[in-house]
C-alpha cells in the first residue's frame, strides 16, 4: 500500500517494517529547496546592490551644473556652434527647462552667422510661434536658407512649404524639387511627400523638376548665395529642356501646293 506522505514496506525475512519516502514528496521537496535557492540569491543580489549609507551621493543642489555654465560661458563668446547648443539646452529634451524666449536669443545669434541648425530652427519657432510672433514669411525664409546649406531636414519642411504654400508662393515643381533632394540624403518622410506631389503633377513637370533637382544638388549653392542662384540653375533648366506642354504643331510642305498650281 503505497500513500502521498510515505510508502511502507516489510522485509520478507524478519519482518520488519520501514518506511520509504514517496515519489510525489520527493518532487515536492526538490521544488520547495529549488524555490527558496531562488528567492536567496535574489534578495542576496539586491542586499549586494544596494548603496550603503556611505555611499549615497549628495543631493543635487537647485544650482546650474558645472558643464551648462561651460556650454553658457561658451556662447557668450560669440561662436555659432556654441550658442546653437545654448539654443538647444532650452529647447524639449534640454538639460534647462523649456524656455523658447531664450532658444530663439541664441539660435537668432548663430543663425545670423550662417549655422544650418540654427537656421532650421529659428524657422520652425517662427512657423510654429514659440518664443516669437508667429510670422510665416520669416519661417519659410530662415528654413530656405538651411536648406540651401544641403540640411535634410530643412529640405524637406522647405518642401512642404511650396507644397501647402504656406509662407511662400505655392509651387508643386519646387515641392519636388526639395523633396526629391532630401529623399538623397536618406530622409525617409520626404519619399513619401515627393510621391504625394508627384501624384499632382504631369509627365512633364515631374520630368523637369527631376531634371532641376540634379543640377541643384551638383551645384548646391555655398551659404550666402541665396534665391539667385537657384534662379540661375532654373533657367539652366529651361535652356537645356524644351517646354514639352506646348503643342509643337510641323511645318506644312507647300511644295505640293505649289506643284498643283503650275
Amino acid at each position: 500500500m503505497n500513500h502521498f506522505l510515505y510508502a511502507p514496506y516489510r522485509c520478507r525475512e524478519c519482518k520488519h517494517r520501514f518506511f520509504k519516502l514517496s515519489r510525489p514528496l520527493k518532487l515536492s521537496i526538490t521544488a520547495t529547496l529549488g524555490l527558496f535557492t531562488c528567492v536567496g540569491v535574489f534578495v542576496t543580489i539586491y542586499l549586494l546592490s544596494k548603496p550603503g549609507p556611505s555611499t549615497t551621493p549628495p543631493p543635487i543642489s537647485q544650482g546650474i551644473k558645472p558643464s551648462r555654465t561651460i556650454v553658457l560661458e561658451k556662447a557668450k563668446q560669440g561662436k555659432a556652434d556654441d550658442q546653437y547648443a545654448a539654443g538647444l539646452m532650452y529647447m524639449p529634451g534640454g538639460d534647462f527647462s523649456i524656455n523658447y524666449k531664450e532658444a530663439h536669443k541664441w539660435f537668432d545669434l548663430a543663425a545670423k552667422q550662417g549655422h544650418a541648425g540654427a537656421e532650421f530652427n529659428l524657422g520652425l519657432l517662427y512657423r510654429n510661434g514659440r518664443g516669437v510672433l508667429q510670422d510665416f514669411t520669416a519661417a519659410a525664409q530662415w528654413i530656405e536658407k538651411a536648406a540651401h546649406q544641403g540640411y535634410p531636414e530643412a529640405q524637406h519642411q522647405l518642401a512642404t512649404f511650396y507644397k501647402t504654400g504656406e509662407g511662400i508662393q505655392r509651387d508643386l515643381t519646387q515641392a519636388y524639387v526639395w523633396y526629391n533632394l532630401a529623399s538623397a540624403h536618406g530622409y525617409e518622410p520626404s519619399i513619401a511627400g515627393r510621391n504625394n506631389v508627384a501624384n499632382l503633377m504631369n509627365a512633364a513637370e515631374v520630368l523637369r523638376a527631376q531634371t532641376l533637382s540634379r543640377h541643384l544638388k551638383l551645384t548646391l549653392p555655398t551659404h550666402g548665395e541665396g534665391k539667385s542662384h537657384t534662379a540661375n540653375v532654373e533657367n539652366l533648366i529651361k535652356r537645356d529642356i524644351p517646354d514639352r506642354s506646348a503643342t509643337h504643331l510641323p511645318q506644312k510642305d507647300n511644295s505640293f501646293k505649289d506643284n498643283a498650281s503650275d
